[in-house]
């Protein structure tokens, strides 16, 4: 009889039945329409969607993730603000407080409605998907049962996730709107500090490595998660972190709201310790916006941009921070200045002590006797079953003596340089020669990366020295895939895609193979860094190593320098080098367009235009010969693009007999004789 008493209690208080009713009455539709979402999204896609061949997938967010992640961060919060809209109105509050119910069971039954509205609707959903995928003869994704469970596991979190925070953030807002909003700035929040803050270490940290920050932003937000659910598969580490936080977030509820006063109901902060923390939070997010947009938008060379921008943001994020906390516009008082000079000054120092001098960061430079292996470059990623992988990249690590030796001498003379590497970060690339990210793998198991951009003509030494060696070009033009099993090569002319040549004979695939990598490993400095254009390109084929049937093989492309010896000749005595060429006698003419770069301070890139010279007939004066000694010399060099503030360049047009027209560029210097003689006039 006790316990039977005891239970009564429990259900009449923590799951009180008539609190249940009226709760799915008024806002049952939330967890039907979640439903019929789902159901639309899902099962209901993979069964009417058709494909040839079925695509074998890891994860069921590669069938239309996009929607299902849409409405994972839509719906649950709106089952989060309308189940508790009553704490944020005068008068249902008093309403729903005034009922023999302590607020421990108002919390309970209410969030007991919550996560039937939101799970109820994703298991259904994951059974008739199970249903769907098991009845299925002709589907169109391929996967196993435990694809299924996954893809209601991690909808299950991701919907608890934002049901939770909505509720944390309703106890400590007093405004159904500011409550919506707010939720969907602490998602995005982190994207927003640690991208900007990357520009920031970028404008004032020598050395920060940030090539990561963009592909690593759209795992730190659900929001974001909408444009990459369908290529970034879901891993376990992200649902461990939203689920420890939708637990969290539990207890905390049961606190905040304990504590909540009735009439902090329709204020913008319901707590006194919230809204210092409130308002900083506002006001730094402002900052780092109004910094990162003037960094963008400064002309070169101008510092102060930045530094306005942090100030006005700071300004205006503490006046709009104070205009929600008192509702009103007429906030001035003699607290107001003391307060933003406060707020103002630690966030200056949240920003300027990651970039001081006195942290070592920019002058570290690793002892030799430190550091197990280096590598040069970033993170690579396949696309491997419909999904981004980083590759594992173990082998291009190399702790080679010489090649670190060259590497640290060339990141101590960088850290030692007193040129202004740090003028312009956001066009950096475009105005330096040289990009150098280094990966330093330490014997205490860390990896120290740093990187710069750098004008050639000052490392000249070090970056000879460098470059020279086997290992760095083992990686940069990635001969180690020569030393792998390949079915065939395609080669194509640089200048004419209509020459092409294939090698599949094992025996020839192996000899190209191996002249090529050492041809490869072979090249000077100065025939690395050639302006000219290559002679050919070549497309190694492997057997691939996915199940995709959309990616039946691995391609590799290599360059065929006209400095390739070994191969060219290789070529030749395969009578395979004419067939690449194009004589002079199927060109008919050739035409010349002068053209001129002009853009002080905005880099544009100079290469062949075909619609420059094809659509300036009648407005600008063309230069057309027939001399083969002429167009003998234009199909031997071509001029690759680059980057120029200011230049001279010549457009030229190679009109051929049969097939497609040729198209190449040369600078003015390039000319011969017998070129500028007949452009002298022009």
């Amino acid at each position: 009889m006790k316990w039977r008493t005891q239970d009564m209690i429990f259900n009449r208080l923590f799951c009180n039945r008539g609190i249940l009713i009226q709760n799915f009455r008024q806002h049952g539709w939330i967890g039907i329409l979640y439903l019929i979402t789902l159901l639309f999204s899902l099962p209901l896609y993979i069964a009417t969607e058709y494909r040839d061949v079925p695509q074998q997938i890891i994860s069921l967010f590669q069938a239309n993730g996009e929607v299902q992640i849409l409405f994972a961060i839509t719906l649950p919060v709106a089952a989060g603000i309308f189940l508790f809209r009553y704490i944020q109105s005068g008068a249902p509050s008093d309403l729903f407080h005034s009922l023999p119910l302590r607020r421990k069971h108002l919390l309970t039954v209410n969030l007991l409605t919550g996560f039937v509205m939101i799970l109820i609707p994703i298991w259904i959903t994951t059974a008739i998907t199970g249903w769907v995928w098991a009845v299925l003869d002709q589907p169109a994704f391929l996967f196993d049962g435990s694809t299924i469970w996954m893809w209601g596991l991690s909808m299950s979190i991701y919907s608890l996730f934002m049901f939770m925070l909505t509720v944390a953030v309703g106890m400590c807002i007093g405004q159904s709107v500011l409550q919506g909003l707010t939720v969907y700035a602490l998602v995005l929040l982190p994207v927003v500090v640690w991208f900007i803050m990357s520009l920031h270490l970028q404008h004032y940290l020598l050395g920060y490595a940030f090539e990561e920050v963009g592909f690593n932003a759209e795992k730190l937000s659900l929001v974001l998660r909408v444009g990459s659910i369908s290529n970034l598969p879901v891993i376990r580490q992200e649902l461990i972190i939203y689920a420890i936080f939708a637990i969290l977030f539990i207890p905390l509820t049961y606190v905040l709201y304990a504590k909540r006063q009735v009439e902090s109901a329709t204020q913008a902060v319901t707590f006194k310790l919230i809204k210092p923390i409130f308002r900083f939070g506002l006001m730094f997010t402002l900052v780092l916006i109004g910094g990162g947009y003037f960094t963008m938008i400064a002309p070169r060379g101008s510092a102060g941009w930045g530094i306005f921008g942090y100030i006005l943001g700071g300004i205006v994020g503490y006046i709009v921070a104070e205009m929600i906390i008192r509702k009103t516009w007429l906030i001035w008082s003699s607290r107001l200045l003391p307060k933003l000079i406060l707020y103002g000054i630690i966030a200056g120092l949240i920003l300027y002590v990651p970039i001081a001098d006195w942290n070592g960061y920019a002058a570290r430079v690793p002892e030799m006797s430190k550091v197990n292996s280096i590598k040069l470059g970033g993170e690579s990623y396949t696309y491997s079953n419909g999904v981004s992988q980083k590759k594992d990249d173990a082998h291009l690590y190399s702790n080679d003596p010489e090649y670190m030796g060259a590497v640290i001498a060339l990141h101590q003379k960088i850290v030692n340089s007193d040129l202004p590497l740090l003028d312009d970060p956001i066009n950096t690339g475009m105005r330096n020669d040289e990009s150098i990210l280094i990966n330093y793998k330490l014997d205490n198991g860390k990896v120290m990366k740093r990187k710069y951009y750098i004008p050639e003509a000052e490392f000249h030494q070090e970056l000879m020295a460098l470059k020279q060696s086997q290992d760095y070009k083992r990686v940069a033009f990635e001969t180690y895939k020569l030393d792998e099993d390949a079915l065939s090569f395609g080669i194509r002319s640089a200048i004419s895609s209509y020459r092409k040549v294939y090698i599949s004979n094992p025996e020839q695939v192996r000899e190209f193979k191996a002249l090529l990598r050492q041809d490869i490993l072979d090249q000077t400095y100065e025939e690395q860094r050639s302006p000219w254009q290559s002679f050919a390109y070549a497309e190694m084929n492997q057997d691939s190593s996915s199940k995709d049937p959309f990616q039946p093989k691995e391609m590799w492309n290599f360059e065929i320098k006209p400095s390739y010896d070994r191969v060219l000749a290789w070529l030749k005595e395969n009578k395979l080098y004419d067939q690449l060429l194009v004589q002079a006698d199927e060109i008919v003419s050739a035409q010349f367009v002068k053209q001129e770069i002009n853009s002080p301070g905005s880099f544009q890139w100079a290469t062949p235009q075909s619609e420059y010279i094809d659509g300036s007939l009648s407005i600008k004066k063309q230069v057309a010969t027939q001399n083969k000694e002429i167009i003998s010399d234009l199909l031997n060099r071509q001029r690759s693009g680059y980057l120029t503030e200011k230049d001279t360049i010549y457009q030229i047009k190679l009109n051929v007999i049969r097939g497609e027209n040729i198209y190449m560029m040369l600078k003015e210097e390039d000319l011969t004789k017998e070129m500028k003689a007949i452009l002298v006039n022009q």
